[in-house]
């Protein structure tokens, strides 16, 4: 049989590695060993694991970075962090407030957020779902000076040891305070308006006591200067513990309160040369440069908005906002040196919101002569601003949505319970491990989606508004107000919803390893159920209300009524085998099938029976409904087979790790809004997808040089069905190339310390080039630099330069062309251009 190429290089790689080799829980997470012959795969892996192997010894693909790291690389997200990890593919360039497509192992993001990835804090969901619309994950997770290290599982046992997680589980771990210390320090953009403070301290209380705190506080109008401070954000997080007597265990609280307000980037456009379906030369559009620009203004900085309680509300454009309040517990303790228990506990309060104007691109010669709200446009003049009441005469508008997300409620109660037993078989150690997970988590939210036209404009777009004169201004004349031409109305009877669900989680599971010298096998299986309550109700016909003397349709949320009253019961499994081939050298491989409920996804899509039930797929058949049960669990087959090695090279120390990987799965969503597999929104959406490719991770420490290497090569192939209304509107008859995601992405990170005076570190993050559907975008490289100055005893002096040489890298993520021609025009999110910020920290 002719063996691929990758298998080829793999087995080269292996023999390679073969020939070099022969020459408790997550408290200690923050501490590692001292000896000179330390690994980071001798670190003990805490996140979806039974928390007692090494990386070296596990069979799983498990990766860490640490909180320096993570610094020094300066992430302008929450989500670019995951651009350190292998297997996590993620554009990184939707901006602090997050609402990021996180993507993993060539497995992309059929709509929107991470469907199949579980961000944790302390072993933890924050949130249930990765993908909960206008509530993404990383909203509402922020690396601090709290975190110690960060934590990934892809695959493996994150299909067995969380729910919601077949793909992977990162895992923000704490510094627990079991060395004292700490420190304070000033971050401070140089080249735009943005101010830091971080904090944090630990230690012990007493003989048997410690604890630890730390976060930030944030305020400034960052990078993309919207003239506006649009980040104004404070979170703080501690935690104490108690050890037991005779290192029995221990008790741990656990406390967070975070109140953020940060925006999230819309987009930008660009010109570009377009030969073919190949995208090239991108750069900036001229007065729209999205390095350094965005469509956040100060000149709508507030809007109008037609709210639940029927009343017009002026809500502030504050781009993502949370509130969160928690309490949650650890417990550890050994009743004898075979038998363990473990729980987990946590109580979130959360809410929030989502204020953002959306990008879409269309010519003013479209808009004059058009029919808005049963009038012709014989006029667009600027309705804020320098230039208010004004004509407007650019080429372009931007004529997307001003859209307002009251997250009512996102609270939850979470606790997972492990009883394990380890046996002296003789020939090798048998532990059992039974847990039960349950967790409740809410779901309450109003959509508020304005119809709006603004200029096309990178420094504080003006709104504009139109009238049925050409010279006449007076309000009689006007066709809209402030740049709205309706109130709820923009996409349609979906989406001026409102909701308030549940979704109760409960998850029995079990593993049983056998490990000895030369070997370990492990198998474990999950058996989830999630229960759905409560309600949906769409936007009903449309009405008028006068608003500042201007007639505006309107839409509210008294139209159809879904009740949502059903279960779904599924099993998640995985195997797996490592074989200890030296005590450097550890070869494994592992399959696994874990499943992925769908949630506020499934409604508002007519899927769903009067009684609450999930529609049948032969209700579906009888064009009764739309089939509802076969979608509402999604399955991720994953197959993959690795190496990790650890040695000596000269002087210095290394390890790498190397996954080969193959996997598929198949989903169905719901989109509201128009995206390249859903042209004019409000789609069913039905995707098949496969994938197969490498994950690669090496560290080099030499001296004072320290290297570490990621990358992920994944071929993704995708077909898909859009429908709306039954009636097929897009879709693929075969496999083709998965939209959205490079065949490989990495992250280089170099440092070198120069005695103990200073520190030079350059990391280089790029991918290679992706595909929506029509268009090949390019992929590229951006560096990053850091310099750091220790002057005297306790002070350290930094200078982080993020993009060094000004790239403008849209990270392959164009949706799509508005200029044709040379130059044409496309639009996109492009990465943050050249920012200098400075820091100061005093260490005690």
């Amino acid at each position: 049989m002719r063996r691929s190429a990758l298998t080829k290089h793999a087995s080269i790689i292996a023999i390679g590695f073969v020939t070099l080799s022969g020459n408790a829980w997550a408290q200690d997470a923050e501490s590692a060993p001292a000896e000179e012959e330390y690994s980071t795969l001798d670190e003990i892996v805490v996140t979806a694991s039974g928390r007692d192997q090494t990386k070296l010894e596990s069979s799983i693909s498990v990766t860490s970075v640490n909180a320096q790291m993570i610094q020094d690389f300066q992430p302008s997200s929450e989500a670019e962090v995951f651009k350190l990890l292998p297997g996590i593919q993620v554009p990184g360039t939707s901006g602090p407030g997050g609402n990021s497509n996180i993507a993993v192992r060539g497995l992309p993001v059929a709509t929107g957020g991470a469907p199949f990835v579980q961000l944790q804090e302390d072993g933890l969901p924050v949130v249930l779902f990765g993908d909960i619309q206008f509530g993404n994950n990383d909203y509402w997770t922020r690396f601090d000076p709290s975190v110690a290290n960060i934590e990934a599982v892809r695959g493996g046992s994150a299909t067995t040891f969380a729910s919601q997680a077949p793909g992977a589980v990162i895992n923000y771990i704490s510094n627990y305070g079991r060395e004292e210390g700490g420190y304070v320090e000033l971050k401070k953009g140089i080249d735009y308006s943005e101010t830091q403070l971080n904090f944090r301290y630990g230690g012990a209380l007493t003989d048997s006591m410690n604890f630890h705190v730390g976060g930030f506080f944030k305020k400034g109008r960052g990078p993309l200067n919207a003239g506006y401070n649009t980040s104004e954000s404070l979170q703080v997080k501690a935690n104490v513990t108690k050890e037991f007597d005779d290192g029995k265990g221990f008790f741990r609280l656990l406390f967070k309160y975070a109140d953020t307000q940060e925006p999230n980037y819309t987009g930008a456009p660009a010109l570009a040369t377009i030969s073919g379906n190949k995208v090239t030369s991108v750069r900036a559009w001229p007065g729209f440069d999205g390095r350094e620009e965005t469509n956040y203004s100060k000149y709508n900085q507030d809007f109008l908005i037609y709210n639940r309680d029927g009343n017009l509300e002026r809500v502030k454009m504050d781009g993502i906002t949370t509130k969160q309040k928690s309490i949650g517990g650890q417990f550890h303790y050994e009743f004898s040196e075979n038998i363990s228990i473990d729980n987990n506990f946590r109580w979130s309060d959360i809410s929030g919101g989502f204020a953002s104007p959306f990008l879409g691109i269309a010519t003013r010669a479209s808009i004059l002569g058009s029919t808005v709200n049963g009038r012709t446009v014989a006029a667009i003049r600027y309705a804020s601003g320098p230039n208010a009441g004004q004509l407007y005469t650019g080429q372009y508008v931007d004529n997307n949505v001003n859209v307002k997300t009251n997250i009512r409620d996102l609270g939850s109660l979470v606790n997972d319970l492990t009883l394990a037993g380890k046996f002296d078989m003789g020939f090798a150690d048998l532990t059992a491990r039974a847990g039960y997970f349950y967790m409740d988590q809410d779901i309450a939210m109003d959509w508020h989606v304005n119809k709006s036209l603004r200029e096309l404009n990178g420094n504080s777009p003006s709104q504009l508004d139109l009238y049925d004169s050409a010279t006449a201004t007076a309000v009689a004349n006007r066709i809209t107000t402030e740049g709205i031409s309706g109130y709820n109305n923009n996409w349609g009877n979906c989406c001026a919803r409102d909701y308030d669900l549940s979704y109760t989680n409960t998850a029995p599971y079990v593993q049983l390893v056998l490990d000895n010298d030369i070997f370990n096998f492990d198998g474990s299986v999950r058996f989830e159920k999630v229960k759905a309550s409560g309600y949906t109700i769409g936007g009903g016909a449309e009405f008028n209300i006068v608003s500042n003397g201007v007639t505006i349709p309107t839409m509210a949320a008294n139209g159809a009524r879904e009740t949502l009253d059903y279960s779904r019961s599924y099993t998640s499994w995985t195997v797996g085998a490592l074989w200890k081939a030296t005590p450097d050298l550890s070869i494994f491989g592992r399959t696994s099938r874990g499943g992925r409920f769908n949630s506020d996804r499934q409604t508002v899509s007519g899927k769903f029976n009067a009684d609450g039930s999930l529609c049948t797929r032969a209700q579906a058949t009888a064009l009764a409904c739309t089939d509802g049960v076969t979608p509402s669990v999604d399955y991720v087959t994953q197959h993959e087979i690795g190496i990790k090695n650890r040695g000596s090279l000269g002087s210095g120390r290394y390890s790498v790790e190397f996954t080969l990987l193959k996997g598929d799965f198949k989903r169905s969503d719901f989109e509201p809004t128009v995206t390249g597999i859903c042209p004019g929104g409000g789609c069913v959406i039905d995707n098949s997808f496969k994938t197969q490719g490498a994950e690669f991770f090496a560290t080099l420490n030499f001296g004072g040089f320290n290297f570490i290497a990621n990358a992920t090569y994944t071929k993704a192939k995708q077909k898909f069905t859009s429908t709306r209304g039954g009636t097929q509107v897009a879709g693929s008859a075969n496999f083709g190339r998965a939209l959205g995601i490079p065949d490989l992405s990495y992250s280089l990170t170099a440092s070198y310390d120069v005695a103990e005076i200073a520190t030079l570190g350059v990391t280089a993050v790029g991918q290679s080039s992706t595909f929506d559907g029509t268009l090949t975008y390019p992929g590229k490289t951006v560096f990053n630099t850091n310099l750091k100055v220790r002057p005297i005893e306790n002070l350290e002096l930094g200078l982080n330069v993020y993009n060094l040489f000004n790239t403008y890298d849209a990270r392959g993520n164009g949706v799509g062309v508005f200029q044709t021609g040379t130059p044409a025009g496309i639009t996109g999110t492009p990465v943050i251009g050249r920012t200098l910020t400075g820091t100061a920290r005093f260490s005690f």
